[in-house]
């Protein structure tokens, strides 16, 4: 997952060839992949081209980049002119979301956020953790926006997810939240145990693909037909594991088989995604006036949009707009995404903003995920407390 931490530069040690520079358009009988080095999976990524590229016939060449310091979407889409495929893409299980004019492969494997506790532990999902138990998460990742749904629990939030798992393991916390392909790094270099435990959300599940532009449709097919005859081989579990869930059936998308043999497709781009009719039933309510998200437009630009991006479609933070983001599927209300906003915000120096700052840049989050200004301005309280779903519209 873009941004999460560096834990694997190492993998720039591979065996596999890497490319220093891009190095324009591969030749026929060579597959050029994009690796992020920052990612936990950039080991995996890279074995995974590399098996690939064998069944192929093929040579592979790895060009490893810093998700780190990527431009969001944007940056996806100028490496996927660079290379063939883009390795190690996570897409939201119900609601795949690419960077748009990108195309996806199949899904090759499923993961997502996953509740850690020590080896042993009786408690398996959060409801069974005690009451007043802490529990430590990464900065800006998903689980963050849990917290409102369990106020009896604690969030220790950690900038790195390695620190996270560091302090459960040094017994500081009792259990964490935290990306699956992380947890599996840190227990390889730690030697550390710990259960992990599937979340009960549909934003906790991710699948796994590749990205391409058009003009590598071709290679993209053949990069689907290699992945269905390693899964069948049984290569594909030893690559991916134990980065990847290898309980297929608790994770399969829409009930589609792991890299099943189907044509590699486009995900829907978030700014492409239709609005819902604009009935009594789908019409989203009006909780801000203009005035508010004009005002949250520039709150924003000079507090978030260095880590969530100048167009809300994330950089070292996550999106903030979209389908992904405000999804219909997750259940997530306008008081949850403010609780985080007001108490979390901005990562410098979080809460410091004055109270109506927050409430205009919650404000102009709301007109770009399509929600309409109104007469009657949103107050901190009435943010705090809404429980009006937030849903993405259309903008």
């Amino acid at each position: 997952m873009p941004g999460l931490n560096n834990l694997f530069r190492l993998a720039r040690n591979t065996t596999i060839a890497a490319v220093l520079g891009y190095g324009g358009s591969a030749g026929a009988a060579e597959l050029s992949v994009c690796v992020d080095k920052s990612s936990p999976t950039a080991e995996m990524d890279a074995a995974l081209a590399g098996a690939v590229a064998k069944q192929e016939g093929k040579a592979v060449k790895i060009h490893y980049f810093d998700g780190d310091d990527d431009d969001g979407f944007d940056g996806f889409a100028k490496l996927a002119h660079q290379c063939t495929l883009v390795m190690g893409f996570p897409v939201a299980a119900d609601e795949p979301v690419t960077p748009e004019g990108l195309l996806a492969t199949a899904p090759y494997g499923h993961t997502g956020f996953v509740l850690v506790t020590p080896a042993g532990s009786s408690a398996t999902t959060l409801d069974q953790l005690p009451k007043g138990a802490t529990v430590a998460v990464g900065y800006q990742t998903t689980p963050n926006l849990y917290f409102p749904k369990y106020p009896s629990l604690h969030a220790d939030v950690h900038v790195k997810e390695s620190d996270a798992l560091a302090s459960l393991d040094a017994h500081k916390v009792q259990a964490a939240m935290l990306w699956r392909p992380t947890v599996a790094s840190y227990s390889a270099i730690h030697h550390a145990r710990f259960d992990l435990h599937d979340l009960d959300s549909t934003t906790a599940r991710y699948d796994f693909v590749a990205l391409y532009d058009k003009s590598n449709a071709a290679a993209a097919q053949d990069f689907d037909k290699a992945v269905v005859t390693l899964a069948h081989s049984g290569a594909l579990t030893k690559v991916t594991s134990p980065y990847l869930d290898q309980d297929a059936a608790k994770s399969e998308p829409k009930g589609q088989k792991l890299a099943e043999a189907t044509p590699a497709k486009e995900a829907a781009p978030a700014a492409a995604k239709p609005a819902p009719a604009a009935d009594a039933a789908s019409a989203p309510p009006a909780l801000f006036t203009t005035a508010q998200a004009e005002g949250g437009k520039q709150k924003y630009a000079d507090n978030c949009a260095i880590c969530h991006g100048p167009t809300l479609a994330g950089r070292a933070g996550p999106a903030l707009k979209g389908p992904t983001f405000a999804s219909p599927t997750a259940g997530f209300t306008v008081s949850d995404i403010f609780i985080i906003l007001s108490q979390n915000m901005p990562a410098t120096n979080p809460g410091s903003l004055e109270p109506d700052e927050y409430v205009q840049i919650m404000a102009f989050l709301l007109q770009q995920n399509g929600f309409p200004a109104g007469d009657k301005p949103l107050t901190f309280d009435d943010a705090n407390t809404s429980k009006v779903p937030l849903i993405y519209h259309g903008n």
